[in-house]
């Protein structure tokens, strides 16, 4: 036997040795086959929050949940540790209701030279960390499925799953969604696009897109969404599916179709000029500029009292005028102006002080027709035969 040979106690000390280093860095615990504590080590003494000699001769049914150890689950657990059999689960440990944790355990039945299980081994690792951070962030799934529409689909745009409130929005059933590609949703003239397909492949490389998105639910019935488009990435740092948080926004963007309607019909029969609050010119339409013969480089920035008579415009009368719209007074009448060159024009209009959501006026928006031809014949009708 050489010098190199390594005796069976020289094994036996080496092996030792490994497993009380291991043990020091471990939570670990001995058990009876019944489940009786035989020893604990100091991580896992800390892990239940008591002492090594007080976990000694404890039942583990005792160190977990009640809820937990009233299970068949749990009985089940033991009955197969006895047999020899290797486990992993995660339970709620609670010693003494001085704690709560979380534990993912490993179960090492030993057996003695006869093959009979004498005693039961757990590795124990504290997770208790990792399962509130999953409880939170489940929750607040939750929350935004609750409020939003939610949907998942596979990088190719296949659909994975829907909740109730996208289900409710297209008008489809789960079970008629799933397995479907996205473009069940968008026109075939949009399917068929260029950008469409460039938009997959914008998410399948981890891209994200927000906006708002014309759909197309059951029936042909258009459907307007705000949405974010999120792919998700796995524990590789590389998209494996995307999810799609939706709201309906079908009612404010027909509503808002309407008003910008209404607004366009008014630019083309009205002279329209926005100005900010101190009377300084923003923009004009094409109405108004053709009534006062300028063009809107010659009039954009300058002040609303190159219209007026310069002993108007020095008036108190006048600055009481933009005081008032400053303050939100809506003014209207008729006003006689001056456009180019001096040219007299006479405008029937309104002042409307622009209101932003707290209530607070940004600008006045000036809504006009020209009433010159009217003045002048009025005039004309006036003066004595």
């Amino acid at each position: 036997m050489s010098d190199q040979t390594v005796t069976t106690d020289e094994l036996l000390a080496e092996l030792r040795s490994q497993i009380e280093a291991y043990g020091r860095g471990a939570a670990t615990a001995e058990y009876r086959p019944d489940g009786t504590v035989l020893r604990a080590n100091d991580a896992f003494a800390e892990l239940v929050g008591a002492g090594p000699a007080t976990i000694a001769g404890a039942e583990h049914s005792t160190l977990i949940s009640p809820e937990t150890a009233g299970t068949a689950e749990y009985a089940t657990l033991w009955e197969q540790l006895r047999s020899g059999s290797d486990l992993t689960n995660e339970y709620r440990l609670l010693w003494q209701g001085s704690r709560d944790r979380w534990i993912r355990s490993s179960w090492v039945p030993v057996r003695n030279a006869a093959g009979q299980v004498v005693k039961v081994i757990e590795h124990a690792l504290d997770v208790t960390e990792g399962k509130r951070a999953a409880a939170d962030a489940a929750g607040k799934i939750q929350a935004i499925s609750r409020s939003q529409a939610v949907i998942e689909f596979g990088l190719d745009g296949t659909i994975l799953d829907a909740n109730d409130n996208f289900l409710r929005l297209v008008g489809y059933t789960r079970e008629e969604v799933v397995g479907k590609h996205h473009r069940m949703f968008v026109s075939a003239h949009d399917a068929e696009s260029p950008a469409y397909r460039g938009f997959w492949q914008s998410l399948g490389a981890g891209e994200f897109f927000s906006g708002e998105f014309r759909r197309i639910g059951r029936g042909g019935r258009e459907v307007w969404l705000q949405a974010v488009y999120n792919p998700i990435l796995g524990v590789d740092g590389k998209p494996w599916k995307v999810v799609k948080f939706a709201v309906d926004v079908t009612a404010a963007k027909l509503a808002n179709a309407e008003f910008e309607g209404k607004v366009a019909a008014i630019n083309r029969s009205q002279a329209v000029i926005e100005f900010d609050l101190d009377g300084r010119i923003l923009t004009a339409n094409d109405n108004f500029l053709r009534t006062v013969g300028y063009q809107l480089p010659e009039i954009a920035g300058r002040h609303h009292s190159m219209f007026c008579t310069p002993e108007y415009a020095d008036s108190a009368e006048y600055r009481e005028f933009w005081a008032a719209l400053r303050g939100g007074e809506f003014r209207s009448g008729r006003f006689h102006r001056h456009g180019k060159n001096g040219r007299d024009v006479w405008i029937q209009s309104s002042y409307n002080p622009i209101l932003d959501l707290s209530g607070k006026p940004v600008k006045v928006v000036k809504y006009a027709y020209d009433v010159t031809e009217q003045v002048r014949l009025e005039q004309k009708l006036s003066v004595p035969a």
